[in-house]
């Protein structure tokens, strides 16, 4: 897994990481996918046969694999997918989208790529936190009519909060009864940031509840399966929801096509980079967009 600034993919990394890339160096000019996979890097000891290398296929094949998952993201992206492919599939280019397009989708590639460890905070702004209230609204339009979200997370100058927000989430929701204090448990929001449920107007309980955790950077697969609802609500709760909550799994990186079944089985209801294109709600408020445009330029900034 590559990371800004100075990560390049190997040639066995998967075409979604070049794709990533050549979107990366795309932003600031038109990529010839050719050129882009011809750095020597990229060719180590073991390829080397009898001394002698043929590199032109290898190349090729490669660059087939990149412009075949430009297309798919073309295509599931649609009007959200500010890239497109040209010259018989050699190169790819940064197109003038919607205002929204064009701010959303380069914030989730610096939010996979960039060290979300210690650059995270940029320009005032964590790169973190505007992600859960990315997921937030996906959520709620997922969830569709008359859904209700709330977050969850904290950030870790704010951990104190933990129980506050939570209370205040459980009369609101009005489900789970009072919440236990667990004196001497120091949460930051114990895996769940983002919780959706869907109400009737009779107040009672017996509602849709879903509990998300929000994943920047490329590091998640180690944390698909931290989020437990029946646990959560069994460690908070003085009284369980009727029906436990459905996990859900946010993460501004791509889940692997190839494997998605099985990483899916381990975090529940998937939404990676391109389930969330696919339901942004209509209208996203200026701020947001805001927070995300000037976050993912200070930290393309910081890495040129």
């Amino acid at each position: 897994m590559f990371k800004l600034p100075n990560g390049i993919p190997t040639f066995r990394d998967s075409a979604q990481d070049w794709a990533d890339y050549a979107e990366y160096n795309a932003l600031s000019a038109k990529v010839n996918l050719f050129e882009l996979t011809k750095s020597s890097r990229m060719v180590s000891d073991e390829e080397r046969i009898n001394g002698i290398e043929d590199e032109t296929d290898k190349y090729l094949q490669k660059v087939d694999e990149i412009a075949t998952e430009i297309h798919y993201r073309m295509r599931v992206g649609e009007q959200f997918y500010p890239f497109e492919i040209g010259d018989q599939d050699y190169t790819i280019n940064f197109i003038q989208k919607s205002n929204e397009a064009n701010i959303i989708y380069p914030y989730l590639l610096f939010a996979t790529r960039a060290n979300m460890s210690k650059d995270r905070i940029k320009a005032g702004i964590d790169g973190s936190l505007i992600f859960e209230h990315l997921c937030s609204l996906v959520a709620q339009n997922y969830f569709g009519s008359r859904s209700e979200v709330d977050i969850l997370g904290t950030s870790k100058e704010d951990v104190s909060s933990f129980r506050a927000k939570l209370r205040l989430i459980t009369r609101v929701l009005g489900e789970g009864g009072e919440i236990h204090e667990n004196i001497g448990h120091k949460p930051q929001d114990d895996n769940v940031d983002v919780i959706v449920w869907k109400s009737f107007k009779d107040n009672q309980p017996s509602k849709m509840i879903a509990f998300g955790q929000c994943k920047t950077g490329t590091s998640w697969v180690d944390h698909l399966s931290e989020l437990n609802t029946d646990a959560f609500c069994k460690t908070w709760f003085t009284r369980q929801p009727v029906l436990t909550p459905l996990r859900m799994f946010f993460t501004a990186q791509y889940f692997p096509r190839d494997i998605f079944r099985v990483r899916a089985n381990e975090a529940g209801l998937v939404f990676d980079r391109f389930r969330i294109l696919d339901y942004l709600p209509n209208n996203i408020n200026d701020s947001l967009l805001n927070s995300m445009d000037v976050w993912t330029k200070a930290i393309n900034n910081h890495y040129s």
